[in-house]
């Protein structure tokens, strides 16, 4: 049973208002039967990926079509100067490992890089199997492999795509493999389609990607998972952030008082957190106040929870703190910029936590590690700095 718990780090607010941080932990519970998955390769062909990478890429399908059951379906695109659909999304109990690795083997690199139309095509080769996201709860990936850069899109034409391509239930988990991929558009890709990006630092690094990707859709509980924020007259959300599983921004739309938070599909032993401010208005009476009421909706499952604090002249209660809450909040915003590589704005962060809850508090002393470790390195360590561990969560 799908079940979300909010906590606030301020529970008690002074009359005259206060801004707060909240954290929405989303439980995604246990899975009632295995569904299925609609999978495509998307693979980058151009004469860069000759060699190792493209061999690797072959190894990461053939790893990727011993994991497919017989309902699943699976297809595969190439992109170079243009894209191609190597093998239409196809039930993987109508064909076979043979014919399938066929296709693979036949792949060979040249050419330029056009990521924008082989996404496209993935997209369209996905929905040919007529996918209605009202009654169907098919696991929906393209999975991508790119070591370019797109010849004649930049990475606000992904963000555009990647939209639509989420609205029509499909998570794109993104990989850049090398030094010479454009790393915001992978990083667009990955967080406007609600999955994940990640670097690769070599190609034998693919073949796990590739598997990790198919494994983890396969644990789905639900899909097109969303949180609905209900906020009382005169309150303001902002700074909304995907914290679990990776680090992620969110651009949320407001319409009145409501807006709608996307989630990544749900999957079993994988807790989803979001964390965001919160601005409690003045009120002229004492007693508790519902800020934000917050629904969870994902494949036709409910729960609910709301974000509430209580009003009070008691200096004591005022003086109460839940700092593991605020960390929360820090640490999030400083993994995310650190993501972008924005080393400066992660450093203005850290130095915030570190006056608020002290230079030996292991929160600041871990991320005060994770920016050094970011100035000094690349995108390796980039990517990294984005998964956040929730220990107390390990089981």
């Amino acid at each position: 049973m799908v079940t979300i718990e909010t906590d606030v780090n301020r529970p008690y607010v002074p009359a005259d208002g206060a801004t707060l941080t909240a954290t929405v932990d989303v439980e995604p519970g246990t899975q009632t039967g295995v569904s299925e998955r609609h999978i495509v390769l998307c693979l980058d062909t151009s004469g860069s990926m000759d060699g190792a990478k493209l061999d690797q890429a072959r190894e990461g399908a053939s790893w990727v079509f011993g994991l497919l059951e017989p309902d699943d379906y699976v297809g595969i695109v190439a992109f170079d100067s243009d894209a191609s659909v190597v093998m239409r999304p196809t039930k993987w109990s109508e064909t076979s490992r043979e014919a399938a690795m066929s296709r693979v083997d036949d792949l060979g690199a040249g050419g330029g890089t056009d990521m924008y139309d082989g996404l496209d095509s993935a997209r369209t080769a996905l929905d040919s199997l007529g996918y209605r996201p009202e009654t169907d709860d098919a696991v929906r990936r393209i999975l991508l492999l790119s070591d370019g850069k797109d010849n004649s899109h930049e990475p606000g034409d992904f963000r555009e795509l990647a939209k639509d391509i989420d609205e029509s239930g499909i998570r794109i988990l993104s990989a850049g493999i090398g030094t010479d991929y454009d790393e915001e558009t992978i990083r667009t890709l990955g967080t406007t389609a609600r999955g994940e990006w990640t670097h690769l630092e070599s190609p034998g690094d693919i073949e796990s990607f590739f598997g990790a990707a198919v494994e983890q859709a396969q644990s789905v509980v639900a899909t097109d998972a969303h949180i609905e924020l209900d906020a009382a007259a005169g309150v303001e959300v902002s700074e909304v952030y995907r914290a679990l599983p990776q680090a992620q921004e969110v651009d949320v739309n407001w319409r009145g008082n409501a807006a709608r938070v996307p989630l990544p599909d749900l999957a079993e032993r994988e807790d989803q957190r979001v964390v965001l401010k919160v601005h409690a208005p003045s009120r002229e009476t004492t007693g508790e106040e519902t800020l934000v009421d917050v629904t969870l909706s994902a494949s036709g499952r409910e729960a609910t929870d709301r974000i509430a604090v209580e009003y009070t002249d008691d200096n004591t209660r005022l003086a109460e703190h839940n700092e593991d809450v605020s960390l929360d909040h820090r640490q999030t915003v400083v993994r995310t910029e650190l993501g972008k590589g924005n080393v400066a704005a992660a450093e203005t962060e850290v130095e915030k936590m570190t006056r608020v809850h002290g230079e030996d508090t292991a929160v600041v002393q871990e991320a005060k590690q994770q920016t050094r470790l970011v100035d000094e390195g690349g995108r390796q360590e980039r990517n990294e700095a984005t998964r956040i561990v929730d220990d107390s969560r390990v089981e």
